[in-house]
């Protein structure tokens, strides 16, 4: 407090109302391969359609992974995903000329953020002096069945066509009647821009009674033939009037002039749609409009009614799901200074053309089949840092022995989380004698995983279970489910009850199991390897039938609700214990610490995760030394409860005439 130096009245405050904040606990961490998504970042995702979106559907490369995150999610809890790369993984790429599209690598907005420059970015490709207008947002070949559609003008959708002497795209020669296909000039056809016709357009001419939609379309050096829905009834003849109506013009709206465009550079028509179509239907529906972007415009310096930038590619790149605007066309179309259009059809002063380009799909898209054990662990190694990223369980699908280990390695440096873990596929899948299920599980963790760990759990196999995107049946890992289990136990009870048994422990979507070991012989000698046993009892359901960490030596650590009762209160007392950083190590905050942390462990304790605790935090442990070394020192006793693995039942027969009390001793 400040001292005065003359009368008055200071008010001050101190807040002794500090809680223990609350903590997340389900929350998981998984890395998938998948068609789309952005690549080594990770994402929230809180349900299954959320993964659809992000990451499109399960295919033959990936499901296993997939599917087994889908698993967890329908638990209840949410999970950060990370979509690992592959060495062949490329973004597919729109050029200028519409040939040769070769992919570039822009893995995620941080790699594009990081390597672009407002002109000419590191990921402008040039191919033959044309550099890549827009480039798909993300790895993999769905970025092929992308198209981008460039509308401009004031009518926007329609553009006339007539006199062979002016380019007429509308070639008399070799078009007889009855004759279904017509070549159309390739450079008639690029006036403004426009590229050439779509399947879905439509044609129209003078002679002709008939709207012609066109239904192929093949390029080709010199010309593009169209295939038409029906013969031409009379031949198309030199000087012919007609009109070429654009497939897509519902979702334009008649484009408008920039004040500050119009005003400061004298342009005209310089705003105009962008449309973004599903042309293959790999993101749904062929030929759907995916995305549209109305009035944006070629000025660098355009704003909109509320001021924020009109640009186009300022705001694909900040609203676009689907494409980077690789790169922007300074000087292209005429006009001077910083309100120069970027790109028009005879520079400033000039409307634009009615249709403008219609880009074919990109090219050079490519992602892999499979990513190598280096490849995902990166991926996963997103989520080793505890300062940068919350996880409290980490899925890890269908790894292999050295991968799975090296993913428990994260969770023991955390100590903030659990790894979930099945054996690879072989060992149960496939294999009919049970006892070699149990002999290959057992080798698996004993010699191949090799681990002990109390931040690590390990179940019996995996489960067969209704693909519904693909309408089919899977072997999918059990880990998904396992960690799965958890969230939901924590929603209905706490951490620190075991997430086992038949009243939390049932398994969703099981038609059966890759191993059910239903001998209790078998399931004592998967326990004894601290194997968490999943089993399919009759008229029950699936449950799992365990609750061991794979931590080796014998301890209150080696059951997962402890393990989870301790993340809970380390992770929630150190959060609160940063508060105390830099104050004074006197009897005042150590009574301060104390008074904040009680509350909660009796909280705890009243909601049955511990029978006892103490809590130590004064001159007994905090000596001169420790006050002289800058430290603060707290001892926190803990009595945790434990879950009942064992039943034992003793049934009694006694003559009638015999007093219980002279046997039970009371």
């Amino acid at each position: 407090m400040a001292f005065r130096v003359s009368p008055g009245v200071t008010v001050t405050e101190k807040d002794f109302t500090n809680v223990i904040p609350a903590v997340s606990t389900t929350r998981a961490a998984a890395v998938t391969m998948s068609d789309w998504g952005p690549e080594e970042q990770r994402v929230l995702v809180a349900n299954g359609r959320e993964l659809v979106s992000l990451y499109g559907k399960p295919n033959t490369n990936n499901y296993e992974n997939w599917i087994n995150i889908e698993n967890y999610l329908g638990y209840g809890g949410s999970c950060t995903v990370s979509r690992t790369t592959t060495s062949t993984s490329k973004n597919a790429c729109f050029l200028g000329n519409e040939t040769g599209n070769t992919g570039e690598l822009i893995q995620n907005s941080d790699v594009y953020d990081a390597g672009y420059t407002s002109s000419v970015g590191a990921y402008s490709i040039y191919q033959d002096g044309n550099s890549a207008e827009f480039i798909a947002k993300y790895p993999g070949e769905f970025g092929n069945s992308l198209r981008v559609a460039w509308v401009q003008g004031t009518e926007g959708v329609t553009y006339g066509v007539k006199g062979a002497s002016t380019g007429d795209p509308v070639r008399a020669e070799g078009v007889a009647a009855g004759q279904t296909q017509a070549g159309f000039s390739a450079a008639a056809l690029a006036v403004a821009g426009a590229s050439a016709a779509i399947v879905g357009d439509t044609f129209t001419f003078s002679n002709h009674t008939t709207k012609y939609t066109v239904l192929t379309v093949d390029s080709t050096t010199g010309g593009v033939t169209l295939g038409f829905d029906s013969a031409l009834s009379t031949a198309v003849a030199a000087g012919v009037t007609g009109s070429w109506e654009f497939k897509y013009k519902s979702y334009v709206e008649r484009p408008y002039t920039s004040s500050n465009l119009a005003d400061l550079a004298g342009g005209t028509g310089d705003q105009f749609t962008i449309l973004v179509i599903d042309e293959d239907g790999k993101f749904g529906t062929a030929g759907e409009v995916l995305e549209v972007f109305n009035g944006v415009s070629l000025a660098k310096d355009a704003r909109d009614g509320d001021g924020n930038s009109n640009f186009y590619q300022t705001v694909i790149n900040a609203n676009s799901k689907y494409i980077w605007q690789g790169f922007s066309h300074v000087g292209v179309g005429g006009g001077s200074g910083a309100n120069s259009p970027i790109q028009g059809a005879g520079g400033t002063g000039t409307v634009f053309g009615n249709v403008g380009r219609s880009y074919s799909s990109g090219g050079g898209g490519a992602y892999g089949a499979t990513s190598s054990d280096t490849e995902m662990l990166t991926s996963y190694n997103l989520f080793a840092d505890t300062n940068t990223v919350d996880v409290s369980l980490i899925l890890t699908g269908a790894a292999s022995a050295s991968l799975a280990g090296s993913i428990v390695d994260i969770a023991d440096a955390r100590k903030d989380c659990v790894a979930f873990v099945s054996p690879e596929k072989a060992d149960t899948v496939g294999v009919t004698a049970l006892s070699t299920q149990v002999t290959n599980v057992k080798d698996y963790r004993n010699v191949q995983l090799n681990k002990s760990s109390s931040y690590a759990f390990l179940d019996s196999g995996w489960k067969y279970q209704y693909d519904r995107h693909n309408d089919t049946l899977r072997w999918i890992p059990l880990n998904g489910d396992m960690a799965g289990l958890c969230a939901r136990t924590d929603n209905v009870n706490d951490p620190w009850f075991s997430p086992a048994g038949f009243n939390r422990g049932q398994i969703r979507g099981v038609v059966k199991l890759s191993m059910n070991p239903t001998p209790e012989a078998h399931r004592d000698d998967l326990y004894i390897d601290s194997i968490n046993p999943v089993v399919s009892f009759p008229g029950e359901g699936t449950v799992l039938f365990g609750d061991k960490t794979l931590q080796s030596k014998g301890s209150a650590f080696d059951r997962i609700n402890v393990r989870r009762l301790f993340i809970v209160m380390e992770k929630a007392i150190s959060t609160a214990s940063k508060f105390q950083l830099f104050e004074q190590n006197d009897s005042f905050t150590r009574a301060q610490f104390k008074n904040m942390i009680e509350p909660f462990l009796r909280d705890i304790q009243g909601r049955r995760g511990i029978t006892d605790f103490k809590v130590i935090c004064d001159d007994t442990n905090n000596t001169s030394e420790v006050i002289d070394g800058n430290k603060f020192v707290a001892d926190i006793f803990v009595k945790p409860t434990r879950s009942i693995n064992f039943i034992q039942l003793n049934f009694v027969a006694t003559r009638s005439g015999v007093d219980f009390s002279e046997i039970a001793g009371g």
